[in-house]
C-alpha cells in the first residue's frame, strides 16, 4: 500500500471513529471497522496462537499455523511471512471441508483452496475500492483454458460502509453436503459469511440494551440447478442471506448458541422463526425479518433492520431450553463471542447482495 493509500484510508477510520462520538455517554460501539476499510484477515482456525488463549481462540492472533505448501494472506496486505502477524477485523467463514477424496482420487485432507484468505485474486485496492476475487481454478496448470473461468466470490468495499458479496455455489470448489445433519459436520454445504471473532467478548450484563442495525437488498438469486432436490432424503436446494451472533457462557463453556435472523430467503417457507441443532451440537435461532407482519423483502429492494440482541438472546435461550435443558436461561450469564452476515444454503446458487450502516451499540448500565 503507497503511502496516500494509507493516508487515505486511515482517514476514512478517523471519521468513523470521530462518528461515534454522537453516541451517549454511556453508549459504546461494539463492531469494529464498520466501514470496511481496514481489510480482511484470517479466520481463526489459521492461528495456532492467540494473546488471551486458545481455547476458546481470544485476542489476537500471536502465531499462524503453517499449511505449506499453502500460505495464509490478509487481504489486500499480502502473505503473512511478509507482513507479520496481524488481527484484522473481519474475515470470512466459508464452511469445512475435510478428508475426502477429491475427483482425481487425492486424499484431501484440508481443502485450502476453498478459502479466500489463501486462494484470491486483487482486483482493485485503492482509497476508494477494495475488490477481490476467488476463482475455481482447482488442479489447473498455468495456461489451462479454463483457469479464471468459474468465479466462485467476489468481495468489493468501497471502504465507507458499504460491501458487496458475489457468491456461486454451483462454481465452489467444493459442494458435496445433501443436508444439514451431523453427517456434513466436516464436510459443511455453503458458506460465504463475512466474519467478526470479538477480541474480547461482549458480556451481555454489561449493558442494558445491544441494538443492532443493518441495511441490505438483494440483487440477484438465482438457482442453476436442481441438485440435490432429485436425491431421496436430501435437505431441498436453496439459498438465503441471515447474520448471526455466537455466544457463551465464560463460565461453562460447553453452554453456547447461536441467535440471529433471516434477511433474505430463495422460499418463503423459510422466513419463518426457526429453533434447531446445528451440525456439531449447538442450539440456534432464527427469528425472520418478516415478525410482527412485515412483508417479504424483494429483489433489489434495500431494508433496514433494528434488533435488541439482548432480547433476540433472550427468546433464544427461552426456545432452546427446551432442545437442551442444561442451557442457563439467564441471558445475562453469556457474552458475544462473534458475528456473521452473509449467505448460506444447499445446492447451486449464484446470489449477490449489498449490506451497509453496519453497527452494534451497546447502551451501559
Amino acid at each position: 500500500m503507497n503511502t496516500t493509500t494509507a493516508f487515505t484510508v486511515a482517514a476514512l477510520m478517523l471519521v468513523a471513529s470521530i462518528g461515534n462520538l454522537s453516541l451517549g455517554q454511556d453508549d459504546v460501539s461494539l463492531i469494529k471497522d464498520n466501514s470496511f476499510a481496514e481489510g480482511f484477515g484470517a479466520a481463526f482456525i489459521y492461528g495456532s496462537e492467540y494473546s488471551g488463549g486458545r481455547r476458546p481462540p481470544l485476542g489476537e492472533v500471536t502465531e499462524y499455523r503453517d499449511i505449506s505448501p499453502w500460505r495464509v494472506f490478509l487481504i489486500p496486505d499480502g502473505p503473512v511471512k511478509k507482513v507479520g502477524v496481524k488481527t484484522h477485523p473481519w474475515d470470512f467463514q466459508e464452511g469445512l471441508h475435510h478428508n475426502f477424496k477429491d475427483k482425481t482420487g487425492n486424499l484431501v485432507r484440508e481443502l485450502h483452496a476453498h478459502r479466500l484468505i489463501v486462494n484470491h485474486t486483487i482486483e482493485e485496492n485503492s482509497p476508494e475500492r477494495l475488490q477481490f476475487a476467488q476463482f475455481n481454478n482447482y488442479r489447473l496448470p498455468k495456461g489451462h483454458p479454463d483457469r479464471d473461468t468459474k468465479l466462485v466470490k467476489r468481495v468489493t468495499t468501497d471502504r465507507q460502509g458499504t460491501l458487496r458479496l458475489y457468491y456461486n455455489s454451483q462454481n465452489e470448489i467444493r459442494n458435496a453436503a445433501t443436508g444439514h445433519s451431523a453427517k456434513w459436520a466436516r464436510d459443511t454445504w455453503p458458506h460465504f459469511l463475512v466474519n467478526q471473532r470479538m477480541m474480547e467478548p461482549i458480556p451481555l450484563a454489561e449493558f442494558q440494551r445491544l441494538d443492532f442495525r443493518v441495511s441490505f437488498q438483494v440483487d440477484r438469486m438465482k438457482k442453476l440447478s436442481n441438485w440435490p432436490n432429485a436425491i431421496r432424503g436430501a435437505a431441498r436446494s436453496g439459498m438465503n442471506l441471515k447474520f448471526m451472533f455466537f455466544l457463551r457462557n465464560p463460565d461453562v463453556l460447553e453452554q453456547k448458541l447461536f441467535a440471529g435472523m433471516m434477511l433474505f430467503a430463495s422460499n418463503e417457507k423459510r422466513y419463518a422463526p426457526h429453533l434447531g441443532i446445528e451440525q456439531h451440537g449447538n442450539v440456534f435461532y432464527r427469528d425472520s425479518i418478516t415478525s410482527g407482519g412485515k412483508p417479504v423483502p424483494k429483489l433489489s429492494e434495500q431494508r433496514t433492520v433494528e434488533v435488541d440482541v439482548r432480547k433476540l438472546v433472550a427468546e433464544a435461550l427461552r426456545q432452546g431450553h427446551e432442545k437442551q435443558p442444561e442451557l442457563s436461561f439467564d441471558p445475562e450469564k453469556y457474552a458475544i463471542y462473534n458475528f456473521s452476515i452473509g449467505f448460506e444454503g444447499m445446492g447451486h446458487w449464484e446470489t449477490e447482495a449489498e449490506i451497509s450502516g453496519l453497527s452494534l451499540t451497546g447502551v451501559r448500565k
